[in-house]
């Protein structure tokens, strides 16, 4: 969502950069400058028309002076970004990256570099860019190309879902603006901390810091921004359940879209959120067209988060309507985009990991490196000096071990570390679905005696969802996990397989140990105290149990989908109940 307003950020700094490092013209700079600001304005405005204009620049490529050069090439990047032609927009980049040494230019090649690879799914790539921008920030002098470098880096790791950085180089955003007492800098730097903070559920502290954003925002005559703020804004009173001041809010900020004819993922998460004011106040006739417009838009950009969302809203919609089979189909929609969103998060969750973890194994190795120079340049002294005594060299010995063994520790904790975040569910802090898929498999294959599957799944869970937000949606999960977790035997192994759904595997369990600790299970879930999520209701779980034994099954995979079977009995049956599968003769 800020990739959209960090684009216009890029594009209007390019027209000043232009101004920065202005060498002496060699042929016609001034109309190749003209140029250039022209394009750069149609980038924002009229992408098509930026390629035309473009094109003209490309004849005169042999009287750029070098920042002309640069500001050519970023800008065809830019324009390459906003067609959504992001592979051939990093070939670009690759191709006059090394060229480029003035790290004014330098940082916005990376930045571009690094957009284009988050937007292709390679994000080892694009943090690796995003780390090297980020270490030419002290040679910058310009408060734009601070500003602009901290900025992608807030983009790439927003896509990430990694906040807390995020917010870091907010921080560090706001402080860098204050300092200069840049009002536009100051605007995108709070915009990013209100951001920031409802995407991590800090919602408080969003709401606290927006009105200053706003204004600053109004100050700078920042509009967009502006209406972006406002956006968050109306869309968290429709979450908090004010849905009358909600829906005028968003009203007139739909308005604001149309008349500055700018498309944004702001527009869809608004209509999205209208669709939902108008279906909890009864209009489902406003309620479907607002809700099928952003269900739109959102597929025609291919924003896979938001057709998710906004799939969910349309099948409670149809639902309201009486609609059940159009329901459904939304439903399943939903369903197989959800699973693609948690597929591309672990992928995304994988390689932070991955980047975080090699980047601190290098500072280790570095750390040690500097080490080692140290101690040999101590023994070429010693070397010299004859008279040195003997127990100087045991020390250092004794320092090269320490500090051997304290690197060796720190890697194989952090080794250990991404073991079990790879393993874990970070909500329920459950095994996942691999982990969980790997070890029952592993189990089946060296079993010695009968091995159980032991499958449930919430009833009703969207309910929660729909009346009580996700936050308290994510509150009964973690409480359910914790409630089983203590029934378990040292053994046994719980994951979560996907959003409401848990496993159980029992190693060298019977069919009547799996039935009597499901019931346990059952019976405990019922009796969670839901007061402390800050709403009251009840909450059941519906359960499948499926043994190897004499029911005629071979392997994990038959078992699996035997609980599977058994679990739907159970829904079937009117949920709340424990169903074992027996195989029919």
């Amino acid at each position: 969502m800020i990739l959209n307003r960090a684009i216009l950020f890029v594009a209007s700094i390019l027209l000043v950069a232009g101004t920065q490092v202005a060498a002496k013209p060699i042929y016609n700079s001034s109309s190749i400058d003209d140029l250039l600001n022209q394009s750069g304005m149609e980038v924002v405005t009229a992408p098509e028309k930026a390629s035309e204009t473009l094109s003209k620049l490309g004849e005169l490529k042999s009287n750029f002076t070098e920042a002309q050069r640069s500001r050519f090439f970023l800008l065809s990047a830019a324009t390459l970004g906003f067609k959504g032609k992001h592979k051939e927009r990093v070939e670009l980049v690759q191709s006059v990256i090394d060229q480029v040494q003035e790290p004014l230019y330098r940082v916005r090649f990376l930045s571009q570099l690094s957009s284009g690879y988050t937007n292709l799914g390679e994000y080892e790539r694009a943090l690796e860019a995003m780390n090297q921008s980020i270490l030419i920030l002290p040679k910058l002098t310009s408060i734009e190309a601070k500003v602009d470098t901290l900025q992608a880096a807030i983009n790439v790791l927003n896509s990430l879902h990694a906040y807390d950085e995020a917010l870091i180089y907010a921080e560090r955003m706001l402080t860098t603006a204050t300092s200069s007492e840049s009002n536009s800098a100051q605007c995108l730097a709070l915009g990013d901390q209100v951001e920031i903070n409802f995407l991590r559920g800090e919602r408080q502290r969003a709401r606290h810091i927006l009105p200053d954003a706003i204004k600053v925002c109004d100050s700078a005559n920042k509009n967009f921004y502006s209406l972006l703020l406002n956006t968050l804004a109306a869309i968290d009173l429709i979450d908090s359940g004010n849905y009358l001041q909600g829906k005028g809010a968003a009203l007139k900020l739909l308005q604001d879209f149309s008349q500055l004819n700018q498309s944004s993922d702001y527009g869809t998460q608004l209509e999205e959120a209208l669709a939902r004011a108008y279906l909890n106040t009864g209009n489902l006739e406003q309620a479907e067209r607002f809700g099928a417009q952003a269900y739109q838009r959102a597929k025609a950009g291919n924003a896979i988060h938001l057709m998710e969302k906004t799939a969910e809203t349309m099948a409670s919609i149809k639902r309201a309507q009486g609609q059940y089979p159009s329901s459904l189909e939304y439903y399943e929609a939903a369903l197989v985009l959800k699973n693609r969103v948690l597929d591309d998060q672990l992928h995304k969750n994988l390689a932070f990991q991955r980047v975080k973890f090699d980047t601190q194994d290098k500072a280790n190795q570095m750390s040690l490196l500097e080490q080692k120079n140290k101690i040999l340049a101590v023994e070429r002294e010693l070397e010299k000096k004859n008279n040195q005594n003997l127990w100087l060299f045991i020390s250092l010995v004794g320092v090269i071990l320490v500090v051997l063994s304290l690197w060796l520790i720190k890697t194989l904790q952090q080794k250990n570390q991404f073991r079990q975040f790879s393993q874990t569910d970070g909500l329920t802090q459950a095994a996942n679905r691999m982990h969980f898929i790997s070890f029952a498999n592993e189990a089946f294959k060296l079993r010695t005696g009968s091995v159980s599957i032991i499958l449930f799944d919430m009833d009703l869970f969207k309910n929660v969802n729909d009346t009580y937000g996700h936050a308290t949606g994510d509150w009964v999960l973690k409480s359910v996990s914790e409630t089983v977790k203590t029934h378990l035997r040292k053994v046994d192994l719980f994951g979560r397989l996907g959003g409401e759904e848990f496993g159980i595997c029992m190693p060298d369990s019977s069919q009547a140990s799996a039935l009597q600790l499901a019931e346990r299970c059952r019976m405990a879930i019922t009796m969670i105290d839901t007061e402390p999520s800050g709403h009251k209701f009840s909450l059941s779980a519906s359960f499948g149990v499926a043994t190897v034994d004499g029911n005629g099954l071979k392997n994990f995979d038959e078992t699996l989908e035997a609980a599977d079977k058994a679990l739907y009995i159970s829904k079937a049956e009117g949920r709340n109940c424990v169903s074992v599968f027996r195989q029919v003769p």
